[in-house]
């Protein structure tokens, strides 16, 4: 009946098929040229005689939905661009939905956002056992606006409907079946096509009413007043808790929801087109889908590094602390063979202790099972020997942060396993120079894993001078095989992670020596930036001696901007046994609540050692605080992209997201510094000259600011 290249109608009998199949792409993405052949099918579909109408996907997955690629040109057209474009759709989808015809739409695989709303038209809908279902639009912070937002509330009711809209998860079939959002789960040896069809026949035959089923969807919501109140209440509160204030899009929807309650479809999608254009106007959106795109950046790009390169089946971990014992522990997790060595048993223990409480916090959570929790540790062999390592495909060194015992431990790994690759989880000290200690440096890459390894996704891939392009590709296999984001940097002492947070941390002492209150800075880039914490926080977290130490080295290799500042307040915590959470005394103190988990609280023997390190107190305002401690780590950043340690913006805005915490709604460090104006950071130097060389402009930003240049096109 029609064929495009995104959708066709096939007839079927007294029926016909309404299916999505891009040919020239792997995935049905609802693109521009997609919704305009799903216009003109409409068309073909009024002009038959069918009676009942299947609306599914041609491929293994239903569909991803909209092309989150054309979002940012169409914000960037303005919020009448964007409401003329959802009338535009509304109309295709209304035409739809409203074919004189009971319509099954069959989900399979994936289906998320536009084509999850695309299923909704249809009066019943059938979900594959291995279908995953969700509206993911909140995450890039808008809302479902192909009519999810009117459509599924008035199918599911407003109570289920809010936990999806406004949290974007994923649900499987049997939770969608529980939630109504399927009719039902199509056992895996039927056919589809036979079940979709035994519905529409029983919808011709009276026995299912599917006009009321249609109508449902085109009128306001059955509830009253209180019980619509009693749900958005609970909802509020959830939302403020989770969301916040730097995320308006939940809050958007709880609003546009209750407006759209008394309302028909057309005032209801009016309505919805007005919530998605607040979205877009808070631009957060538009940071939001930055990061997504990014994200998707690194993914191809990881997915072209390790082209070829051969899956890590057997990995040992020199080191088994704390992070040695995480290493092995995620590494097992997925599926591979550890051997994880150590100099003595108690180091051994140590390490399988760390991997034991991961796994057992798993079963307790219900996410294993203890037999599954068994197979995970069986796959960890613990030994004091290096012969276990003779066949190991990749050999990760976590021993002390120490170059000459790194320098030592690597050159004994390479004669007893030449043939692994070798890689050093080294947090700051240089690859190249590490590299020194071997016979073949080609073979040899940096691995840095972020503490807690389980939670954290970010891992530095380091390139040495004389590492090879086939290490760098089976090391971000292996990354890439954990479920981690591997990015690749090139070697710097500090890579790029650690050295954009040695000058935030420099920007911090300074601001404390100079009167500031820690509690104050701490509430102004948590709260107020966003941060996940603030500085002084994640110093605790992180562990002073930890920051000391990189300090030391950041020293070394960039004196000038980052030589320790003559009042060193982090030292001086270090020297008087401070060391944050790890012994419960930093510059806050730290007790264990009920659930074991350590809170902060104000500590008087910080307060009293800071106190001798400065003249004075003084109050800073927030646009000061803000600017004093995030122009060091930007100005940090922009000398890492033109150094080439980072290969551009994107990655360095995953990084910095993955690997510190910095706020996914400022949209990452470039983002965010293109978004100030990169004239304004010039004028913030010059504000805060005096402060010294950590606050000097790059000579990049100069250029940029000469051209006219930002870091995204």
């Amino acid at each position: 009946m029609y064929q495009g290249h995104y959708f066709q109608v096939a007839a079927r009998g007294q029926f016909a098929e309404l299916i999505f199949d891009a040919k020239p792409d792997s995935v049905n993405t609802l693109c521009q040229e997609a919704l305009e052949e799903l216009q003109h099918c409409v068309e073909v579909i009024k002009q038959s005689a069918i009676r009942g109408l299947i609306i599914r996907s041609g491929k293994a997955l239903f569909s991803a939905g909209a092309d989150v690629k054309a979002f940012r040109a169409l914000f960037n057209g303005g919020e009448t661009a964007v409401v003329d474009y959802l009338e535009w759709v509304h109309g295709i989808y209304n035409s739809i939905e409203d074919l004189s015809m009971p319509k099954v739409a069959i989900i399979n695989g994936v289906a998320a956002g536009g084509g999850v709303e695309l299923s909704l038209l249809a009066e019943y809908r059938l979900a594959t056992p291995d279908a995953k279902i969700s509206l993911p639009e909140v995450k890039l912070g808008i809302m479902p606006g192909w009519g999810g937002a009117t459509r599924l509330p008035r199918l599911v009711g407003v109570d289920t409907a809010l936990q999806w809209l406004t949290t974007g998860k994923n649900f499987r079939a049997d939770k969608a079946l529980e939630h109504h959002v399927v009719d039902g789960v199509i056992a895996p040896d039927t056919d589809p096509i036979m079940q979709a069809e035994a519905v529409l026949q029983s919808c011709i035959d009276g026995e299912l009413d599917w006009r009321s089923r249609q109508q449902e969807k085109q009128s306001p919501l059955r509830l009253n007043d209180y019980e619509l109140a009693m749900s958005l209440n609970v909802a509020r509160g959830m939302v403020a808790k989770v969301a916040g204030k730097h995320y308006p899009a939940p809050a958007i929807i709880l609003d546009t929801i209750e407006k759209a309650a008394k309302c028909g479809r057309e005032d209801a999608l009016a309505l919805e087109r007005s919530g998605i254009a607040k979205c877009v106007n808070s631009g957060v959106a538009d940071a939001l889908v930055s990061v997504f795109l990014c994200d998707m950046a690194v993914k191809a790009k990881t997915k072209s590094l390790t082209k070829g390169a051969e899956a890590v089946a057997e990995v040992g971990v020199i080191g088994a602390g704390i992070m040695g014992g995480g290493i092995a522990y995620v590494t097992a997790d997925k599926g591979a063979d550890v051997v994880m060595k150590d100099i003595n048993k108690a180091g051994l223990a140590l390490g399988l202790t760390e991997a034991n409480k991961l796994l057992a916090k798993q079963v307790e959570r219900g996410r294993k099972t203890p037999l599954e929790m068994g197979e995970t540790l069986n796959r960890i062999q613990p030994t004091l020997h290096n012969n276990a390592l003779e066949t190991n495909d990749l050999i990760i060194e976590a021993v002390v942060e120490n170059p000459k015992v790194k320098e030592a431990v690597l050159a004994e790994l390479e004669q007893a396993a030449p043939n692994a690759i070798i890689a050093s989880n080294t947090s700051t000290l240089m690859i190249s120079g590490l590299a020194k200690a071997l016979k073949k440096p080609d073979n040899f890459c940096g691995i840095h894993f972020f503490n807690p390894v389980h939670k954290m996704p970010l891992v530095e891939v380091i390139r040495g001078e004389l590492t090879s392009d086939a290490t760098i590709s089976r090391a971000v296999k292996y990354v890439s095989q954990l479920g981690k984001t591997p990015v690749v940097v090139n070697d710097c002492a500090g890579f790029l992670v650690n050295r954009c947070l040695t000058p935030y941390f420099h920007a911090f002492n300074q601001l404390v020596t100079d009167g500031g209150d820690i509690q104050t800075i701490d509430k102004v880039m948590s709260k107020g930036f966003g941060w996940p914490m603030g500085p002084a926080s994640l110093l605790d977290v992180i562990g002073l001696d930890t920051a000391a130490h990189c300090m030391d080295v950041m020293d070394e290799a960039f004196p000038g901007r980052m030589t320790k500042p003559a009042v060193n307040v982090i030292q001086a915590f270090v020297d008087q046994q401070h060391y944050g959470q790890k012994n419960g005394q930093g510059f806050y103190a730290y007790q264990p609540d009920r659930k074991g988990r350590l809170k902060p609280a104000a500590c008087a023997a910080a307060d009293q050692l800071i106190a001798s390190q400065r003249e004075t107190t003084r109050e800073f305002d927030r646009d000061t605080i803000t600017m004093r401690m995030m122009l060091p780590m930007m100005f940090e950043a922009i000398r890492c992209l033109d150094e080439g340690i980072i290969a551009s913006p994107a990655e360095a805005d995953i990084a910095m997201i993955y690997g510190t915490g910095f706020p996914p709604f400022r949209g990452g460090l470039f983002y965010y510094m293109d978004q100030l104006g990169l004239d304004q950071l010039l004028e913030a130097a010059e504000q805060f000259k005096h402060l010294g060389e950590l606050y000097e402009a790059p000579k990049g930003l100069l250029e940029r600011v000469l051209n006219n240049q930002k870091f995204y096109a």
